[in-house]
């Protein structure tokens, strides 16, 4: 199978995968509030709230209202469903204001980035230029998370700037990758820190594993011994499409020479990641989670990994299944006792109100986009910068 019906068939494949991961992701969570009568016992739903407290339903299928004295008292517990926990970041809107306005840091900081790597490839921008593909890739990744993505869309617009087409889309992915990188080994120092703590094994783990992956690969990769012991030239031949391969690898292997420019792109991406992390933390605090620092700087590491590798549009259903996994009672529930479900819903809402706040910090990318416009579809860019290799 090829062409379009490869495509749309990978396309439903992608979406199956992704309504899969939500509604496992939903059945995590609580999606109404529960009452917990008495330790032990299992919770009941709230069905609504009245003057004199909650009305439950009782296991024998009659409602019944627990008093709000017995709340104070302690001899009833109320357990967070979504809806109250999303009412926490409408109450903790200075945390969400405070998230927003460190995510609005990034792309400054990434388009300084992008363009000192570009600058290696002998193609060469104003940093008002990248700024504004930055924004407008990220908008797309964002807003639009289909098979076009952003990345793609600020590889059209780099391409059709410079005839060094190949080296140039190179590079715009060669930036999402430093920017992983960079992510995890953030996450690798916060390891040192957290070293003995088991509620972050899993993480660690991935981490890990991650790292010394990109590790091997890079030794074997930039090693002109080990190239050759290899035989990495030869199976590179050997791919269609050779002719772009050679120029990619080429786009790739310039960099071995320029290993103080890669290193300045490397603290760059600390700060960008840094920026993400914060907004992730300053989200949770707004909904009260008992995390500690050293949490998120492990697990968004693990969790991005996962957003990266798994092909489903934006991520949907990956970041929010990781993020109940790796944010557990153990850790949301660290100032007090915390179900399993009431921390499968503070991570839920974690998770949406992070991309709340990408969303909000992304709008400038549409304006630069408007503003750009060439008539040419967002979904035939991407035929177009395929194509770039076909044509080479």
């Amino acid at each position: 199978m090829t062409g379009r019906p490869k495509k749309i068939l990978g396309q439903v494949l992608r979406l199956l995968v992704a309504a899969g991961l939500v509604a496992y992701v939903v059945s995590q969570a609580s999606l109404r509030d529960a009452v917990r009568l008495a330790p032990g016992a299992a919770p009941v739903p709230v069905l609504r709230d009245v003057p004199e407290g909650a009305v439950v339903r009782a296991a024998d299928g009659t409602e019944q209202v627990v008093p709000r004295e017995a709340f104070r008292e302690g001899g009833a517990v109320r357990l967070a469903g979504i809806r109250s926990v999303v009412e926490r970041l409408g109450a903790g809107w200075g945390w969400m204001a405070a998230a927003l306005a460190v995510m609005l840091l990034q792309s400054p900081v990434g388009a300084v980035r992008w363009q000192l790597l570009l600058a290696v490839q002998g193609i060469r921008i104003s940093f008002l230029e990248s700024l504004r593909l930055t924004y407008i890739g990220w908008f797309f990744s964002n807003w639009m998370p289909g098979s076009t993505g952003g990345d793609f869309v600020k590889a059209y617009y780099i391409a059709a700037q410079t005839h060094r087409k190949a080296e140039a889309v190179t590079v715009v992915f060669l930036d999402r990758f430093i920017g992983l990188v960079a992510m995890c080994m953030l996450g690798a120092a916060a390891v040192a820190v957290s070293w003995d703590d088991e509620r972050v094994r899993a993480a660690q783990v991935i981490v890990g594993a991650f790292l010394a992956a990109v590790a091997v690969g890079g030794t074997v990769f930039y090693s002109f011994r080990l190239r050759r012991a290899l035989g990495v030239d030869r199976l590179l031949a050997a791919l269609p499409l050779r002719e772009t391969v050679a120029r990619v690898d080429s786009a790739l292997f310039v960099y071995r020479y320029h290993k103080k420019k890669v290193m300045v792109a490397m603290l760059y991406s600390w700060a960008a990641q840094l920026f993400s992390v914060l907004a992730m933390w300053w989200v949770g605090n707004g909904l009260g989670s008992g995390a500690a620092w050293y949490h998120y700087l492990v697990n968004m590491p693990a969790i991005w990994i996962a957003w990266a590798l798994v092909p489903v549009p934006g991520g949907l259903g990956v970041a929010e299944a990781m993020a109940q996994n790796l944010f557990g009672p153990a850790v949301l529930g660290a100032g007090g006792p915390m179900t399993a479900a009431e921390a499968a819903t503070m991570a839920l809402a974690m998770v949406l109100g992070y991309r709340l706040v990408q969303l909000a910090g992304s709008l400038p990318g549409a304006v630069f986009y408007l503003v750009r416009r060439t008539g040419v579809a967002p979904s035939a860019m991407r035929g177009e910068v395929e194509a770039e290799g076909a044509d080479a």
